[in-house]
């Protein structure tokens, strides 16, 4: 074989391979780009914010070895909540290390209602404080934000799409009986009446107003952008 040849063999091979190599390249910056795509966005919140979607805790137990050595003062940990609202990654920025694992396992169980933007769910870093006293309750986590809210009947009336008109009993109309009903009622997330309960009326006059309100349907409530069950009272009123 002439070193022509063998020269063209090499130059051929050796743009053969760099070809494949250039291959490989965009295949690996494909592959990253679309992993980029597929990871959640991940955004920064004040640890404030954050704990304002905070709807389930777990209280550490207090490490007897920090109990004796009369460790206590505060333990704060940086967090990373995933798009469903779990505790993905915790990790202690400040405090005794002795609290640190008994902290870093219980916030590691607390839930939040999920964060978005965009109307894309997100990942949020934030931190989150744990206390430790010496004296009762020894341990303080935030408190969650109450998956049933307590409104007053203004609110609740503010909300009100369709509100059906009580019937009034004949045994009360024929008797001359009139006044108010007060339910405490219990509103769902979609706006429907859940639960009811007497507070005080004249009874011949109580399973009319039930019926009634029974059927009367909210726009949702909502606190930090989520559906929230709510518990009111309503006044039924019965006048001849």
């Amino acid at each position: 074989m002439s070193i022509r040849a063998i020269s063209l063999m090499v130059v051929a091979l050796f743009a053969v391979c760099h070809r494949d190599e250039r291959i490989i390249e965009y295949a690996e910056v494909q592959g990253t780009q679309q992993s980029d795509l597929a990871r959640p966005q991940r955004i920064q919140e004040a640890e404030t914010v954050a704990m304002g979607r905070l709807i389930a805790v777990v209280s550490p137990e207090y490490p007897e070895e920090a109990k004796q050595q009369h460790s206590t003062g505060k333990v704060v940990l940086k967090i990373l909540i995933d798009t469903a609202g779990q505790v993905k990654e915790a990790s202690l920025l400040t405090g005794d290390p002795l609290l640190a694992d008994a902290t870093v396992t219980a916030v590691k169980q607390w839930k939040f209602l999920s964060f978005s933007r965009n109307q894309e769910q997100v990942e949020v870093e934030t931190t989150a404080t744990v206390e430790y006293t010496a004296d009762p309750p020894y341990v303080i986590t935030p408190k969650p934000i109450p998956r049933k809210l307590r409104v007053s009947q203004g609110v609740s009336n503010s909300n009100l799409l369709e509100k059906v008109q009580p019937v009034y009993p004949l045994e009360a109309r024929a008797d001359h009986i009139q006044g108010d009903v007060i339910l405490q009622v219990t509103i769902s997330k979609e706006g429907k009446v859940t639960e009811l309960k007497l507070i005080s009326g004249p009874p011949v006059l109580v399973e009319a107003a039930m019926d009634a309100v029974r059927q009367w349907t909210f726009k949702p409530y909502t606190l930090n952008g989520q559906p929230v069950e709510v518990e009111t009272t309503i006044k039924v009123q019965f006048q001849m």
